[in-house]
């Protein structure tokens, strides 16, 4: 709805730079018809400041299509990693950095703090792990250190957890939904 007023206001900026330009062109030259051109131009930008942005109108993407998006086929790509591993939700427990293991089976990453909000113990890594485990589809082991702490969960327990595949997490957004649904809960 919001963007009807913007196309007919667009309308209106082009019939206006039109008119203005074919009363000044035959008159003034080039020069001037740029500078109405222009002028009309910085109202236009100026005005349609004004308009809701594209962000107001609609809602920001839901957890459920952030993950889904950001799913990767491979450990090694580095930087879909890093992103869903923010999306998993390690980001808010506290400063940390990961370490992929991808030149043979079994692949893993590790996701190392450097500093807690919480102690250790008082985190629970599951649901990111298994987050983790299922929406990179040759990922096989999460572990997660801080300090002398560890803990560590595979594609294999964690299915067994599901009672599923943990790997439909990316095949399947609908389960990927219900996972988050039930984690949340």
């Amino acid at each position: 709805m919001a963007s009807g007023p913007v196309i007919h206001f667009g309308v209106w900026v082009r019939k206006v730079v039109d008119t203005l330009c074919a009363r000044v062109a035959p008159r003034r030259g080039r020069v001037l018809r740029a500078q109405v051109a222009v002028g009309a131009l910085l109202i236009a930008v100026t005005l349609g400041g004004c308009a809701p942005s594209g962000a107001e109108k609609s809602d920001p993407p839901n957890r459920v299509q952030s993950l889904w998006s950001a799913r990767t086929d491979f450990v090694g790509d580095s930087s879909r990693v890093a992103e869903l591993a923010d999306q998993a939700g390690f980001g808010p427990a506290g400063t940390y950095s990961l370490a992929l293991q991808t030149k043979q089976a079994p692949y893993a990453m590790t996701v190392a703090f450097d500093h807690l909000d919480k102690p250790f113990d008082d985190v629970d890594f599951s649901a990111n792990a298994t987050l983790m485990l299922g929406l990179v589809s040759n990922l096989d082991m999460v572990s997660v250190t801080a300090d002398d702490h560890s803990y560590s969960l595979t594609a294999s327990a964690a299915s067994t957890s599901l009672g599923f595949d943990v790997k439909e997490l990316g095949r399947d957004e609908t389960k990927l939904e219900a996972y988050l649904d039930l984690a949340r809960d």
